[in-house]
């Protein structure tokens, strides 16, 4: 029988049959790409201030990892082993890029991992900061403090030993003494209460003793062995307290405005109730801490108290006590020599004042319109019949600064006075008034902080406490430290920054290199020269 000719469509069928044999018997799909390796980079502590900052790095996906990257953003810090499972990561101080991430180092860390078979990837980014430090005191395994929130430094290096107070869970103050390893040497309990704004001052040559005060509560002496000597009385409750260099006494301002010398009583053994000596009194509003001097001479700013309420204006004058002088027999003492400075209605802020180290020179804060203020310089032991600060005088007056001020601080070391708001500080020169920093900007606290207190360092350099803002009659803890140096021009300029998610405290031992508590640990921190020479 003879073959029919095929269809057209029958001819392409055969062909589409033809065609799938011809697929199904030649070479086969290459198969999928693989997944990229995974990265995991976690930061067990952010905020570091340390001999080394540590990250941990986990990767999976490879079969074996060769190589293994840390970035900062997109620039390389530094290239790790790899092995498996979980890896700690350890940057050196070395490692950061202070000029470029600052001082303390924001860095934005990436860990990079490379497969064998030459696949990537990275992590997310993981934010850190890193303050270099010379040595770490790490806190017990308990989290309690090495140190009390607030402390004073005795001595220095490995001899060193921190004094400061706390309340104990019986609610009872006591004061302690921790030595440079962090372990106690002593603790005393106290006869006042120690709060947030609890004052340690400097050792005093005479007595080698310091006070202990806490504002509007009271004050003591106390010896390095923690001995407490004399006490104030019931009614002298503090607001400002100095210490007269020649004995170690105590001038008190109290809450009325009265001031008194308090006896630091050198033959007491045990707390015993403070002679106080003399009172002065006749005072409106202190405008700056009394300034003790040696030769037993106490000068003080204040307003002057208007004889009745229907005057209009009112003085701002300086006084000078002798503190050796003889009281009457009510115990009172009158002031030596009296100068009217500033004359100004009674409607006007009182402007805020400090004095430089001798006492000869005042300078006042005052308020101008639209939330700005000025410095006056006034000579404040004016010679001749003129005393008002103006002329010759008033040597300087500032220009306008940008903000109300809280506080004024004059630095010896520098030729400096700080004009304070509260959040931003300007140094102006001492001799003329003018703006000593970088532009002539102010150094500011961060976000909401406020500038709560100032250390002297060694030389020119200074440091700022910030703190949050109260709140009500409570004190706050610093969260903030702002390092503070002078440029081979004079001008002021940000050596370090360092803020913390909860607290820190700082102070100053004796070759000038500052201790802070980080949290509950203990830390000393470079000398400012290392610093300068990692952030030039």
């Amino acid at each position: 029988m003879p073959h029919l000719p095929l269809t057209r469509h029958a001819w392409r069928a055969a062909l589409a049959v033809a065609a799938s044999l011809a697929a199904a018997c030649g070479d086969p799909k290459p198969p999928p790409t693989p997944d990229p390796p995974q990265v995991q980079l976690t930061v067990p502590k952010s905020v570091v201030a340390g001999t080394s900052f540590k990250a941990i790095v986990n990767v999976s996906g490879c079969d074996s990892v060769t190589s293994l990257n840390l970035y900062n953003g997109d620039n390389l810090l530094k290239s790790f082993p790899y092995t498996t499972g979980d890896v700690t990561l350890e940057l050196l101080p070395a490692d950061f890029p202070y000029p470029t991430a600052g001082m303390a180092a924001y860095v934005s860390l990436r860990a990079e991992a490379v497969c064998k078979d030459g696949r990537k990837n990275k992590s997310q980014p993981q934010p850190g900061t890193f303050l270099p430090v010379s040595r770490v005191v790490a806190a017990p395994a308990n989290g309690e403090q090495v140190v009390t929130d607030a402390f004073v430094v005795d001595g220095s290096s490995t001899f060193a030993s921190f004094i400061g107070c706390g309340v104990e869970g019986t609610g009872i103050s006591v004061l302690y003494k921790v030595d440079a390893n962090g372990k106690e040497t002593g603790h005393k309990n106290m006869p006042i209460a120690c709060t947030a704004d609890t004052v340690i001052t400097e050792t005093n040559g005479a007595s080698s003793k310091r006070w202990l005060w806490t504002p509007g509560v009271g004050a003591f002496a106390f010896d390095s062995g923690l001995n407490i000597t004399g006490t104030t009385p019931a009614d002298v409750k503090p607001v400002m307290l100095s210490v007269l260099p020649d004995s170690g006494d105590a001038i008190v301002v109290n809450t009325i405005n009265e001031v008194r010398r308090v006896s630091h009583m050198p033959s007491a053994t045990q707390p015993t109730t403070a002679t106080v000596k003399w009172f002065f009194k006749g005072l409106d509003e202190l405008i700056a801490p009394p300034l003790a001097l040696s030769g037993d001479v106490v000068k003080i700013a204040s307003m002057q108290v208007a004889p009745n309420t229907s005057e209009l204006l009112t003085n701002v004058l300086v006084r000078e006590l002798n503190a050796n002088d003889t009281p009457d027999t009510g115990g009172e003492i009158f002031a030596t020599r009296k100068y009217a400075l500033i004359t100004q209605s009674v409607s006007d802020p009182i402007p805020v004042g400090a004095f430089n180290s001798d006492g000869t020179m005042l300078y006042l804060g005052r308020p101008l319109a639209n939330n700005q203020s000025q410095v006056l310089a006034c000579v404040a032991n004016p010679a001749g019949s003129s005393q008002t600060c103006e002329g010759a005088n008033n040597p300087w007056t500032s220009t306008a600064l940008p903000a109300s001020l809280a506080n004024l601080y004059f630095h010896p070391a520098s030729s400096r006075v700080l004009a304070i708001g509260n959040q931003r500080v300007w140094f102006l020169d001492a001799n003329n008034g003018g703006l000593r920093s970088k532009d002539s900007r102010s150094i500011d606290a961060n976000g909401a902080l406020v500038v709560q207190q100032v250390l002297k360092g060694s030389g020119s350099v200074l440091f700022f406490l910030n703190a949050p803002q109260r709140t009500g009659s409570l004190g706050t803890l610093p969260a903030e430290i702002v390092a503070v140096d002078q440029s081979s021009a004079g001008e002021a300029r940000e050596l370090f920054r360092y803020q913390v998610v909860s607290s820190l405290g700082a102070g100053v031992d004796g070759e000038g290199r500052v201790w802070m508590r980080d949290g509950s640990d203990l830390v000393q921190l470079l000398s400012t020269s290392e610093y300068r020479r990692l952030r030039p």
